[in-house]
């Protein structure tokens, strides 16, 4: 009996195991905007939203809490930063004027933290959390953390208007300004991971309205400089994605198994 129990708990453990991407592209933010390239009049300047994506329908799903923000700034055109309050109802849509014309970085960062799924008398249970204290079999054991940014163009914009780093962990960096691409042109960025290039990692794509669930457009990897290109295959908003994976350290082993890095960029493409 003790066997047919053990079995059963690792057919569930394997299943699991097998479903654990779905699960975890199921938590993935992003920033979206009423208007990624508003219109600029130089004795008014221009203003748009900010508000957030949250779970794995792009271009809106589920409701992001305020307090797992760490950050969310704008960046402007003169590199100076300056810190946003997100407004607390619904998708945190947050209004921001810019009042000189080029290009603005609206970034976030969330908190990072502990996730473990872990089985446990044949049920499974979600704890946030680290892993310390559960007795089960260990599924997800994850230390955490999300990077979001937005490109917003307000009137004049130049080639390399958004290709100065904002400085996170995990980074997507356009190399050329999207709003000066076409359909068919490719959109070269550069992955940093810890400021260093990111080689031979995945970056997905995908644009608002080609699914309603967890697919991507388009996908590639970079290469040893850390640079992939993605194909402007459709008009509208972008979403880009791309997630770094490493086994926990020394001094993080007894909390958690591996850490799990997250970054997007939205813009749009006319």
């Amino acid at each position: 009996m003790k066997t047919l129990r053990n079995l059963h708990a690792m057919f569930l453990a394997t299943m699991m195991f097998l479903s654990i991407p779905l699960l975890m592209q199921a938590h993935t933010m992003w920033l979206n905007a009423t208007d990624f390239s508003p219109n600029f009049y130089p004795e008014y300047g221009a203003e748009t939203k900010i508000y957030f994506g949250w779970g794995h329908h792009y271009p809106v799903d589920d409701f992001l809490s305020p307090e797992k923000l760490q950050e969310f700034s704008l960046i402007k055109p003169n590199g100076k930063k300056v810190k946003l309050t997100p407004n607390p109802a619904g998708f945190l849509a947050t209004e921001i004027h810019l009042k000189q014309s080029g290009g603005y970085i609206v970034s976030a960062k969330m908190k990072p933290g502990f996730y473990t799924m872990y089985l446990e008398k044949g049920e499974m249970h979600h704890k946030i959390g680290p892993k310390t204290g559960v007795k089960g079999v260990i599924i997800v054991s994850l230390y955490y953390q999300q990077f979001a940014k937005a490109l917003i163009s307000a009137g004049k914009t130049g080639d390399n208007a958004f290709s100065k780093p904002v400085g996170y962990k995990l980074e997507i960096i356009p190399l050329k300004n999207p709003y000066t691409l076409k359909m068919g042109d490719f959109l070269p960025v550069k992955v940093l991971f810890n400021g260093k290039p990111a080689r031979f990692i995945k970056v997905y794509g995908t644009y608002s309205g080609f699914s309603t669930g967890d697919d991507y457009a388009y996908a590639t990897s970079t290469d040893m400089e850390g640079i992939a290109k993605i194909r402007i295959i459709h008009w509208g908003n972008w979403l880009l994605k791309t997630e770094k994976k490493l086994p926990a350290p020394k001094n993080k082993k007894k909390k958690c198994n591996e850490l799990h890095y997250t970054a997007t960029l939205t813009f749009n493409i006319f």
